[in-house]
């Protein structure tokens, strides 16, 4: 498969490496724009050091996990940057998991501090939510806790606040720093190597739980120079960039704006006028939302005007053709509607559609591999080379691809194979011009607005509320989300369920995206020899 025509250079610093580069050569440039809040490289570096001070004055050791359960929010970048100056691994948790996925990744990650904030709770009550997952914390010595459901804790720090009964104020965390100097303290982010983790973060897979995926400095940075190569991303230049930070498609392009000195736009939740305002106001030139919900919110508000705004030059969305096409009229003159086929274990970024290439091959497939990244499409059933235009699965191998699933060797040894080719457990086939296509999941996974759903992890919840006896997850087409998941269940014997039932048993549960939004009953299944035939259920729908 050929490649793309960009620069193969492969990464030679490590993510805080770069921080402190870009600090020093631009400490007074913007780098971080929130709706009410503004950070400087210089600013971010600063506190970042404060951070890794008091990480040291904590106790904790390069290499020790270091979990953040927050939004898109200032308090946030200085955390993760903090981490890595100390050379502990951030464990970047979904600021939207329910109880049920925080004790699971708490307690798998074996994160020996969290961060969490209070600056949004009229939305997230995250003290609250914490109280309830790890049991017993008020009443504690809230520098040494003891939590029989995340045995390696050992503090909770609580951003924007004073603290809390077991949790920690910000204010005097950071103080304790001051007993550790800054040189000591960032020894081991210094003496971090780029193949080291920088990163885990969780996805959801084909089992019951969310695995852990270990993304390395390199990886990171390998897989976003492709972006940042596309769009010739210059220093100074504006990226719109909602996406969470706890996505690779919010940390992926946001090391590549640290790396090329450039700025980005966010916010903690998604509010299309602020966005809007910040876009002229900045006069930015990329677009980063990635998924329609995102787009369209932006693109079709009644202040982005097309002729106002034609400093914006890309959009990246992922979508169908008549999707594509829809987004490519609303841009201004000029912008160049961009797509990509990623995944969170190859860093984020596995293959991208040129910035020069004609509409039909940007619309309708997902573009080329970078020069250090090799894709191919094997016969799931052989194992063997699809020859160009037959489907099959797509593998991967290259510079972005992740280093492992944490504490989990089966499943690492399972997805990356001996020879360094990742299995993405997703359909494809390379055209006639050597482009992919996408063709949709092998793997039994849903994709909730731009959210990888394992169906296994919803069933696995649901199979254990009263009067459940079998219970199968599949994804219905939403025009909003891209895909819902819908609950068929098989009532046990006398039992009487309804669909409100499961719904709100579900609620606080598991997170948002992952609760069916429909439920039907049956009393028998459509089955092959021994498995339910989940297609066949969605022709029920």
């Amino acid at each position: 498969m050929k490649t793309l025509d960009i620069s193969g250079e492969l990464a030679c610093e490590t993510i805080p490496a770069i921080l402190a580069r870009q600090a020093a050569e631009r400490p007074d440039a913007l780098h971080a724009i929130f709706p009410h809040r503004t950070l400087t490289f210089g600013e971010l570096d600063r506190q970042a050091r404060l951070w890794a001070r008091a990480f040291a004055a904590q106790g904790l050791e390069p290499g020790d996990h270091i979990a953040t359960l927050m939004p898109n929010c200032p308090e946030w970048l200085p955390v993760y940057y903090g981490a890595l100056h100390f050379g502990a691994v951030p464990v970047v948790l979904n600021a939207r998991y329910k109880r049920q996925e925080l004790a699971y990744t708490l307690a798998h990650s074996r994160s020996k501090l969290l961060i969490t904030t209070t600056s949004i709770e009229d939305h997230v009550d995250f003290v609250a939510l914490l109280r309830d997952v790890l049991t017993g914390i008020a009443g504690q010595d809230a520098a040494q806790l003891q939590i029989d459901a995340a045995p390696d804790l050992r503090a909770v720090v609580l951003c924007e606040g004073d603290g809390a009964d077991g949790f920690l104020g910000e204010a005097a965390f950071l103080d304790r720093g001051k007993e550790v100097s800054e040189n000591v303290a960032m020894a081991g982010g210094r003496d971090a190597r780029i193949d080291d983790t920088s990163a885990i973060i969780y996805t959801s897979g084909t089992t019951s739980s969310p695995k852990g995926c270990e993304l390395t400095h390199a990886s990171v940075q390998n897989s976003w120079s492709t972006f940042s190569r596309i769009v010739d991303l210059a220093a100074g230049e504006t990226v719109w960039m909602p996406m969470p930070f706890f996505h690779t498609g919010g940390i992926g392009p946001m090391t590549a704006m640290l790396d090329r000195g450039a700025a980005f736009i966010t916010q903690a939740h998604y509010e299309p006028e602020p966005i809007v305002e910040l876009i002229e106001r900045h006069k930015t030139e990329h677009l980063y939302p990635g998924f329609p919900q995102l787009s369209f919110g932006v693109i079709e508000h009644p202040k982005f005007d097309r002729e106002r705004f034609k400093h914006v030059r890309s959009l990246l969305n992922v979508g169908p053709p008549a999707m594509q096409k829809k987004i490519q009229d609303l841009l201004p003159d000029g912008a160049v509607l961009l797509n990509l086929f990623g995944m969170t274990e190859g860093s984020g970024i596995v293959t991208f559609t040129p910035f020069d290439a004609p509409f039909p091959v940007r619309a309708e497939t997902s573009g080329l591999p970078p020069p250090h990244t090799q894709v191919r499409i094997i016969d799931p059933e052989t194992g063997q080379p699809c020859p160009d235009g037959t489907p099959g699965e797509l593998q991967f191998r290259g510079g972005g691809a992740f280093k492992s699933y944490y504490a989990d060797p089966e499943a690492t040894a399972a997805t990356i194979l001996a020879d360094g080719w990742v299995r993405t457990g997703d359909r494809g086939r390379i055209d006639e011009n050597g482009f992919l296509v996408f063709l949709g999941r092998i793997k039994d996974m849903l994709k909730v607005g731009g959210e990888n759903v394992a169906a296994a992890e919803i069933e696995a919840f649901i199979q254990g509320l009263p009067g459940v006896q079998l219970v199968q997850v599949i994804g219905m087409a939403d025009d909003r989300m891209g895909e819902v998941p819908v609950a068929f269940i098989e009532p046990s014997g006398g039992a009487v369920l309804s669909e409100q039932g499961i719904i709100e048993a579900c609620d606080g549960q598991l997170a948002r995206w992952k609760i069916p939004r429909r439920v039907e009953f049956v009393s028998e299944w459509p089955m092959s020899a021994t498995k339910v035939q989940k297609f066949r259920l969605a022709e029920l729908l």
